[in-house]
């Protein structure tokens, strides 16, 4: 059975593994942070930015707040009720606190039967409304008793009456409502009726949704209104112009704020926009704008994931983060567009953060996958190639890399065989301690020539080096392959003079000390082995050729003074062009296992002209 790469090999180098783990990274984020409720903050962030952008909506002028000080009676409130139904407002709705009983004898007990047009939303002490509570039904409400007292004896007055309270989010801030009947917001949508003259609740008016706020800002917080002190002050002829059949909401304003989606505002005002808010709705000019329901939200949140991971998969780094810039401006302007036109709010904090997520964890991965390739590439090629080799075959990776290692690729290349003569007879009259450390010092030294000359260390044989030029990048044109025949050529010279250096005089045999052979052709370039054991080589005849030239007895006056015979093929010869080194030719050869001769040539070391190529 062939071994091939392991598992942590070849996943790093599929995209769909980066873009799996980031989406898988993001979604398990998004859970973390749902479970801080993270994800809900930033959601209501977002819908605060997107209720300002959207918050330009005109405010009905049918619409009359009156403002009453938090000290003013319940006579003066009833009497400015009594007025303005005098004056022909169409409906007053009077939001009145009775968390402190009213004294029997006053006069708001008998406001429900003085004036038909009456209608009353009470705030009642011990009745608190947050975040998910339900309506409950009207008669679980504990009305005092006088009030209820007093409207069983008007047909028809207890469907007049209601509570009304504001729904907070657990951030304290005023962001979304519920229309029921006989909710908190009971008297918005009675007068949001009487405002649009629909009768009855249309649909979106009972759903749960987001607060919509006018922000005319002419006018009180965007609202037409006038204090309970001119409204008891001007004459009745004044009053009825400045009434006109209009809708009117009377309440205490006493001064404090309550934070909203779009800043501060007095409780009384938030009202009166909720009441406008959903006048619109009823009557078809506004669309009620609700969060979106939890399957289209889990739907749209996976959508950014996988657009995150899925981005960051396929484009570079620099890019990612180009594309993420441009992947949140999309976020947005398709969220306000939706709330636009289809009144559904979809989480936009939350899509943020789980696309950044999503990019950020597969830009990781991809990151990892090229720290992973590059090592490889280190480990095939050693640490015997010059920077600028190792530069160069990293960032041409891509016309040799298949998976987690190079794809096998025929090429051009030269081939050098270099090997210590005498070795065996040293190393049989020597201890294997002096043996190790002369074969070390001798072939890190040639590799160090190699290197230097722009050459790949393919193999150490005993006291035999075997060393490629051309590889791992593929040549392209005949210059680049010339520049590598020329690389080996000046690479066997330095290699002759540090093995002279080197190896003592009287080692070698029959007076040569070491023999080179080099061979340019066609091979395949690739990896052998499997699993964390593979190995980088170059196989082919070239190879096969340049080693017989290596190990060819050349007789001793063919040496012309060298220790160190260099034999290069006639097709290396070739590609030195019409200014070749100074070379002895050998004629055709016969060599070892091989049918047909090869004509070769001895060059004589140091004779290198350095012509200049053109790459």
């Amino acid at each position: 059975m062939t071994n091939g790469p392991t598992f942590l090999q070849r996943v790093p180098d599929l995209r769909r593994f980066a873009a799996a783990t980031g989406a898988a990274s993001a979604l398990a984020g998004l859970a973390v942070c749902g479970g801080l409720r993270l994800t809900a903050s930033l959601d209501r962030a977002a819908y605060d930015r997107v209720a300002t952008a959207l918050g330009d909506t005109p405010v009905s002028t049918q619409l009359l707040v009156i403002r009453v000080p938090s000290r003013t009676g319940d006579s003066a409130l009833s009497s400015a009720a009594l007025r303005l139904d005098s004056a022909g407002a169409r409906v007053i709705g009077v939001a009145a606190d009775l968390s402190v009983p009213v004294a029997p004898a006053g006069v708001m007990p008998d406001l429900l039967a003085l004036s038909r047009r009456v209608m009353l939303g009470a705030a009642v002490a011990g009745v608190t409304v947050t975040e998910g509570a339900s309506a409950g039904a009207r008669d679980s409400v504990l009305w005092p008793w006088f009030l209820t007292d007093s409207a069983r004896h008007v047909p028809g007055a207890m469907q007049r009456i209601g509570r009304t309270a504001m729904l907070r989010d657990d951030d304290g801030v005023v962001r979304r409502t519920t229309a029921m009947p006989a909710g908190e917001t009971w008297l918005a949508t009675e007068l949001a009726v009487q405002l649009s003259g629909i009768a009855g609740v249309r649909p979106g008016m009972r759903d749960e949704r987001l607060l919509q706020f006018g922000r005319t800002d002419t006018l009180w917080f965007g609202l037409r209104s006038m204090t309970i002190a001119r409204a008891l002050a001007i004459d009745l002829t004044e009053l009825r112009r400045a009434v006109g059949d209009a809708t009117v909401l009377l309440g205490v304003d006493d001064g404090n704020t309550i934070p909203t989606s779009v800043g501060a505002m007095p409780a009384l005002a938030i009202l009166g926009h909720e009441v406008a808010s959903r006048a619109r709705i009823a009557d078809g000019t506004s669309r009620a704008l609700s969060p979106a329901r939890a399957p289209w939200s889990a739907l749209w949140l996976l959508v950014w994931v996988a657009a995150g991971a899925l981005l960051a998969a396929v484009l570079s780094l620099r890019n990612t983060v180009m594309a993420g810039a441009l992947g949140v401006v999309v976020i947005v302007v398709l969220v306000l567009w939706l709330a636009a036109t289809g009144g559904a709010l979809m989480p936009m904090g939350s899509a943020v953060l789980a696309f950044a997520l999503a990019l950020l964890s597969t830009a990781m991965v991809t990151l990892w996958q090229v720290r992973r390739k590059e090592q490889l590439t280190s480990l095939l090629f050693s640490r015997f190639v010059t920077p600028a080799l190792a530069a160069d075959a990293w960032n041409a990776r891509h016309l040799y890399l298949e998976g987690a290692r190079p794809a096998p690729i025929q090429l051009p290349v030269t081939v050098l065989f270099i090997d210590l003569r005498g070795f065996t007879r040293f190393s049989e009259a020597s201890q294997p301690a002096d043996v190790m450390r002369f074969i070390t010092d001798v072939t890190a030294a040639c590799a160090t020539d190699i290197a230097a000359h722009g050459g790949l260390v393919d193999d150490f044989a005993g006291d035999g080096i075997k060393a490629d030029f051309g590889v791992p990048v593929p040549r392209t044109t005949a210059g680049q392959v010339a520049a590598d025949a020329w690389s080996a050529v000046r690479c066997a010279s330095a290699l002759a003079r540090t093995i002279v250096r080197l190896v003592p005089a009287d080692h070698g045999t029959d007076g040569a000390l070491a023999r080179i052979g080099i061979h340019s052709g066609i091979a395949v370039a690739g990896t052998v082995g499997g699993g964390s054991r593979l190995k980088y080589t170059v196989v082919g005849d070239v190879v096969n050729v340049a080693a017989r030239l290596q190990s060819l007895d050349i007789p001793s006056r063919e040496h012309s003074g060298s220790r160190c015979p260099i034999v290069v093929s006639a097709a290396t010869m070739a590609l030195l062009g019409d200014n070749p080194p100074h070379a002895i030719d050998l004629g055709c050869v016969a060599l070892t296992g091989r049918a047909q001769p090869v004509h070769a040539f001895r060059v004589v070391p140091d004779s290198d002209p350095s012509p200049v190529l053109t790459a």
